[in-house]
């Protein structure tokens, strides 16, 4: 497989590093797997001659022209190194990347993009129609800008047809090691045990719907209010009426803004503080469903076996023995 990694000014060193880590290694491992497997052609190309990453690190890139003529078997757009929505959104329309991925795609070539990378290639159009996912905290920046896009952000990895997307930073590796397994699932096996990958989480399982709210005045003071309460029966209605909005209106702020019906934030402000409780204290399971607004220890397990697979146990049992290690080390 002929890989084409392009590279912008800005592009995370470490989704960059990882990309090439997963291709490295599978170059290495392949003849132990399967002497037949052919090697991964992996080249960083750009729009220009020298690129620099988002920690200053400069290096020279083969022209990303160059491959019309020869398309490679797949693209892969690695995420940015800034922080913010807005730095992200400066540098999707302020590069003259766009129009060579659309360029490509359009001449068949598969695409595949991580982390803030995909709004990359959202930008070129190759996004719109398909499902997607993205870093989660940029979900509301990338919903509201690519309305063609079904996004899914809870998802680590999302596969479309010909294009693949990741979400957050360490994501990359989940695409890297996708594109390894279409060529060989033993290899790609092989290659996730060599670089220590480990079990990977869904990206739903991380995220901070709390991060998310302060992005729309409605929804933070929505945020506030079901922290407030959060022990209390909500009445839906009577909270969007505390904050001037019908509920017909906060309905559709937390669709088109965070993905999701206001009933489903508000299971993630209670779950996010629930599981904050079993690492951080004693409390029994009971109690903590009754601190976060739930009835019993029945449903709180449920729904956190549900939208976290994992069981409170669990999440208890992996901080006594991180505190474990910490005190015989």
């Amino acid at each position: 497989m002929r890989i084409v990694i392009v590279a912008v000014d800005g592009v995370a060193d470490s989704g960059l590093g990882l990309v090439l880590d997963v291709f490295t290694a599978a170059n290495l491992l392949r003849g132990r797997v399967d002497p037949h497997l052919a090697a991964f052609e992996v080249s960083v190309r750009s729009t220009r001659a020298q690129v620099r990453t988002f920690y200053g690190a400069a290096f020279t890139t083969e022209p990303l022209a160059a491959v019309l003529d020869d398309p490679p078997d797949h693209l892969v757009v690695p995420g940015l190194g800034v922080t913010t929505a807005e730095a992200v959104l400066d540098v999707v329309t302020g590069t003259d990347t766009v129009p060579a991925l659309r360029t490509l795609h359009d001449h068949g070539v598969p695409t595949s993009a991580a982390c803030s990378g995909t709004f990359l290639i959202a930008e070129a159009g190759v996004l719109d129609g398909r499902a997607a996912t993205t870093s989660w905290w940029l979900g509301p920046a990338f919903r509201a800008r690519y309305p063609a896009v079904t996004l899914d952000e809870s998802e680590a990895l999302v596969v479309a047809g010909d294009v693949v997307t990741a979400g957050a930073a360490l994501a990359h590796l989940d695409l890297a090691l996708s594109l390894v397994r279409r060529v060989s699932p033993g290899l790609a096996e092989a290659v996730g045990d060599y670089l220590a990958v480990g079990d990977r989480p869904r990206q739903g399982d991380v995220v901070r719907p709390s991060l998310l709210a302060p992005t729309d005045p409605v929804l933070a003071a929505f945020d506030r209010a079901v922290r407030d309460r959060i022990g209390e029966s909500l009445d839906l209605g009577e909270v969007a009426s505390d904050l001037g909005v019908s509920r017909r209106t906060l309905q559709r702020l937390t669709s088109t803004t965070l993905g999701m019906t206001p009933i489903r934030y508000v299971q993630h402000v209670r779950l996010e503080r629930a599981v904050d409780l079993l690492r951080t204290t004693d409390e029994s399971v009971a109690a903590i469903a009754r601190a976060v607004g739930y009835q019993d220890a029945t449903t709180l397990a449920t729904l956190i076996r549900r939208r976290r697979g994992t069981t409170p146990e669990q999440i208890r049992a992996r901080r006594l023995a991180t505190a474990s290690a910490w005190e015989s080390a």
